[in-house]
């Protein structure tokens, strides 16, 4: 029997464990954590206000949470129970708080120029580096969390002028100050930036208003794919197949899924108010996060999924 399309509400992102047998969500304040066999929640808590990021340990058993003001808990992935507060909301909001290959760490970055790792056990900050007037967002990590990525961003030089173009760092783990590199391409105004699974590709999403999806080889330092696609006011999300050969991107109240290494169309829906889009790790799912109404859709009723949706939208 083929698994069923899971509904849900508003989902601002969504995370699968590595076992592919829970997802992750928020919508507005409650951390929902759903069975992907019963389909039902295995827990809805209320652990901080405004959740922003979350993210499963790489052994599946907590989860962090990361809200607007940058503050940062770590839950029991069974219970919802708050096992760590890291009492941190004075790093302010900026991405992803990411656990480390090991479990032991959490690595985060925020609007304030921070960079800053902490033990997830003690909650103390056991590496940090400060970028001197900076923005630092869209971190994210290979699928071994074998290298970070995050770009930094510089105010603009007067009012009457846009900000430079952002820097793209790559920062390999363990964290050092000798282990991060600065690739040689910047761009303007990126809203999203995803490092493929393997570490060879970014995704990044970039313009203002948001235009174009580039991919970018890091390995020879080129852009080796573009495509112009039109972006809508509800977030911008790159989603990356562990295989490396499919790309999920939301756009105008409409989502994609592009073949690579072309960016040719296999699917294109309507979905009011997108915000998220994420493959599972074994691609057997894509998880499309709303404002409105949000889906985990089996990868292989794709295809019904986007008639379905292009039929209630005509």
């Amino acid at each position: 029997m083929q698994p069923s399309i899971i509904k849900l509400k508003t989902a601002h992102e969504i995370a699968f464990s590595p076992a592919e047998d829970q997802v992750a969500f928020f919508g507005n304040r409650t951390v929902t954590v759903l069975s992907l066999a019963t389909r039902r929640p295995v827990f809805s808590v209320t652990p901080i206000a405004h959740p922003s990021n979350i993210d499963f340990s790489p052994d599946g058993t907590r989860l962090t949470v990361k809200n607007t003001s940058g503050r940062t808990v770590i839950l029991d992935s069974q219970t919802g129970r708050t096992l760590r507060d890291f009492r941190n909301q004075k790093e302010g909001e900026g991405s992803a708080a990411l656990f480390s290959s090991c479990g032991r760490y959490v690595v985060s970055v925020s609007w304030n120029g921070l960079l800053s790792v902490r033990d997830s056990a003690t909650t103390e900050v056991v590496f940090s580096r400060l970028h001197q007037d900076c923005m630092l967002m869209e971190l994210s990590a290979t699928d071994d969390r074998r290298f970070f990525v995050y770009s930094v961003g510089r105010r603009p030089p007067s009012d009457n002028q846009p900000p430079p173009p952002e820097a793209i760092m790559v920062q390999t783990w363990p964290i050092r100050d000798a282990g991060c590199r600065e690739l040689p391409q910047r761009w303007s105004f990126i809203n999203a930036l995803e490092v493929s699974p393997s570490g060879r590709l970014l995704g990044i999403i970039h313009g203002a208003p948001p235009e174009a999806l580039e991919i970018y080889d890091i390995e020879h330092s080129r852009v080796i794919a573009r495509r112009a696609v039109r972006f809508g006011g509800t977030g911008c999300s790159i989603g990356w197949s562990p295989d490396e050969k499919r790309l999920a991107i939301n756009g105008d109240h409409r989502c994609w899924v592009l073949e690579l290494p072309e960016l040719t169309v296999e699917h294109e829906f309507p979905l009011r108010y997108p915000c998220y889009v994420g493959f599972s790790p074994s691609s057997r799912f894509l998880a499309l996060g709303s404002w409105n109404t949000s889906f985990i859709v089996p990868l292989d009723r794709l295809s019904t999924f986007a008639e379905k949706r292009r039929s209630d939208a005509s």
